[in-house]
């Protein structure tokens, strides 16, 4: 008979390990938090410490709605750790106690590691059950050469499991592929990734305090170079992850629509165009510079990726970080004793616009076509994306992937800590995006021709703020015309095989920036 006991691989992160750590955020969970970068009978779905930490008392899984094999088995799940690794074993724990047949194995590994793991395992048919894909996998090339099955058949009462979610998280060409769905999200992707984290007690040495009062840009650099100046060489006003544009393009998409700019992502939903020569964005990319200009920015951080960056505040090195909620979750459970502050992004001018999410969830998983526990995957699945299911992840996982439910996430709101509240509110402040998919799917199919930008949005910045970039505002002007002409080249060859789709596909004009965009929107457009 197979063991009971959960197995989780070295590179996976147990709860104990966790907890074990006080000198800033240990690696694995580290790296696994977005380093590239996130589910009836809510009453049993277990109880947490509610800061994200570590569950009170054990999960009790249901019975199962299908017929799970009988013979001894393993069942293998892969994904980028983080924040959900101690949920996974709690799980994991509890489902073999209910099933002793059946071994489970985690394996938690940073992006770059299932950048390898993924694809070697596909080629040799020895994928794990469920994974997440990296981002060199896309879901579309996935389907297409048949990697991934569907989960309509395997997820038991199917339609009234779907329906259980928020309108609008599953749509064609992003989860759903020929009425088939092919991706279950776990967590939500209401989540205010750029968060001012920030020591309390340097910040408040600097005179500021952005919990009573938010930062003004001039406030921040003012904190930023009274925080350096106290610092004396041992600490900085920010660290700033320069070595991960993805990272830096976030962190300005963010300080944009602060300063009043209307955007989802790249684009003005009015009109359909690149954002990336609007005022704002050469502003947000002209305060990080200034920042640097300062000396106020901690040394060192252009060889830095995020997960380098946040242990850096936690150590005293820097007073600031902008990050998302995964690391107040982190600093909840590993860094007990360290007061810091949870707050919006700082803001220019007088008409901040709130920041978009999309509705399709985040932290989506699939199963393996060569899967041969496929009806184990289904199983889990469901339980974990089930009320109870997302309570319990709620409750052990926190707000860092907070979960896609949203009854759950109610039930989880008495137990957070002060800084995962601040982190709730900041969300709820957040606005549902329109979504280029749902106006047409065809999208998808120019989005399979688009050419990568070199250099990107991220490389730019990259670059400015190293001093390559002696003109940013004529970079990012010639950076949107290049990504006009490669979407109109990209547009014309998915016209070629059949696809129905134009640039006006791209404008929603009667987007309103302070409001959900909802399916009566997507209609009357």
């Amino acid at each position: 008979m197979a063991r009971s006991s959960f197995t989780s691989t070295p590179a996976g992160l147990s709860r104990r390990r966790l907890l074990a750590g006080t000198g800033g955020i240990v690696a694995g969970a580290a790296v696994g938090a977005l380093a590239g970068c996130g589910d009836a009978g809510g009453g049993d779905g277990g109880t947490g410490s509610g800061d994200g930490g570590v569950p009170e008392a054990g999960m009790r899984i249901p019975d199962s709605k299908v017929a799970l094999p009988k013979d001894d088995v393993q069942f293998r799940l892969m994904d980028s750790n983080d924040t959900k690794a101690p949920f996974w074993e709690e799980f994991f724990t509890a489902y073999q106690e209910k099933h002793s047949n059946i071994e489970c194995t985690y394996d938690g590994l940073p992006w770059n590691r299932i950048e390898e793991v993924a694809p070697l395992g596909i080629r040799n048919g020895t994928a794990h059950d469920v994974l997440q894909l990296p981002p060199t996998i896309p879901l579309t090339q996935a389907v297409a050469e048949g990697w991934v099955s569907p989960v309509d058949d395997l997820i038991p009462d199917f339609d009234a499991w779907k329906a259980s979610f928020p309108e609008g998280t599953f749509v064609e060409g992003v989860q759903v592929f020929d009425d088939k769905l092919y991706s279950v999200p776990l967590a939500s992707d209401r989540r205010y990734i750029s968060a001012l984290h920030y020591s309390t007690e340097l910040m408040g040495d600097a005179g500021y305090d952005p919990q009573a009062k938010p930062l003004t840009w001039d406030d921040y650099r003012d904190a930023a170079k009274k925080i350096t100046k106290n610092g004396r060489g041992r600490a900085y006003g920010l660290v700033l992850e320069i070595g991960q544009p993805p990272r830096l393009t976030g962190i300005v998409r963010y300080l944009a629509v602060s300063a009043g700019l209307a955007a989802v992502g790249d684009f003005d939903p009015k009109t359909g165009e690149y954002i990336y020569d609007a005022d704002e964005i050469a502003g947000a990319i002209e305060l990080l510079m200034a920042l640097q200009s300062d000396g106020s920015i901690f040394p060192g951080s252009a060889s830095l990726t995020a997960p380098e960056s946040w242990p850096r505040v936690v150590r005293g090195n820097a007073g600031t970080v902008f990050a998302g909620p995964w690391v107040t979750v982190a600093w909840n459970t590993q860094e007990p004793d360290f007061e810091f502050g949870v707050a919006e992004v700082p803001m220019d001018g007088s008409n901040p616009k709130p920041q978009g999410y999309a509705l399709t969830g985040t932290d989506g998983v699939v199963v393996f076509s060569k899967s041969k526990v496929k009806e184990v995957a289904g199983d889990v699945l469901s339980y974990v994306t089930s009320m109870a299911g997302q309570t319990a992840w709620g409750k052990i996982v926190g707000v860092g992937n907070p979960p896609i439910l949203e009854g759950a996430n109610k039930a989880i709101e008495s137990g957070l800590s002060r800084e995962a509240t601040m982190c709730q509110k900041l969300a709820a402040g957040m606005v549902a995006a329109p979504n280029l998919l749902v106006g047409n799917p065809d999208i998808e199919l120019v989005n399979r021709e688009l050419k990568p930008l070199s250099p990107d949005f991220g490389q730019i910045i990259q670059s400015a703020l190293v001093g390559k970039t002696p003109d940013v505002k004529e970079a990012l002007r010639d950076l949107k015309d290049r990504a006009m002409r490669t979407r109109d080249q990209a547009i014309a060859a998915a016209v070629k095989k059949g696809a129905k789709v134009s640039t006006d596909d791209w404008a929603f004009p009667n987007w309103d920036p302070f409001k959900d965009y909802t399916s009566e929107d997507y209609q009357a457009r």
